[in-house]
């Protein structure tokens, strides 16, 4: 069981580079928080089949690497330039990205025991 977490966890990491890699592409477009929003809740949800569901945790290294991604850019451009507004997106995206991944990754298993309970 051990070694089949591991699997899966350094599957979903690999997952999630290259989500920051697709994010990096499409961080030049205007309506990026929402891709982030589109891509992060599918990928949570394509992806929650692989995450077993006493370890819902674990799902979230699918959103690590693109969420240290945004926390470089934060850093970086420090606190007066996004209170400035300059940064504000990349802050939206802290708090956007892990929520939608773990938001699609709850419905995945919510759709599986619901399905599973043969209410339809």
């Amino acid at each position: 069981m051990r070694s089949n977490l591991n699997y899966t966890a350094t599957q979903l990491l690999l997952f999630g580079l290259a989500l920051a890699l697709l994010k990096a592409i499409y961080l030049f477009l205007d309506f990026y928080n929402i891709l982030d929003l589109v891509v992060f809740l599918s990928a949570g949800f394509v992806l929650g089949e692989r995450i077993p569901s006493n370890r819902f945790a674990i799902g979230l290294l699918l959103s690590l690497p693109a969420f240290i991604l945004c926390l470089l850019f934060v850093v970086n451009l420090g606190y007066s330039q996004i209170v400035d507004g300059v940064g504000t997106s990349f802050a939206v995206s802290l708090i956007l990205i892990p929520l939608s991944t773990a938001i699609g990754i709850f419905a995945k298993h919510a759709s599986k025991r619901y399905l599973r309970r043969g209410d339809i």
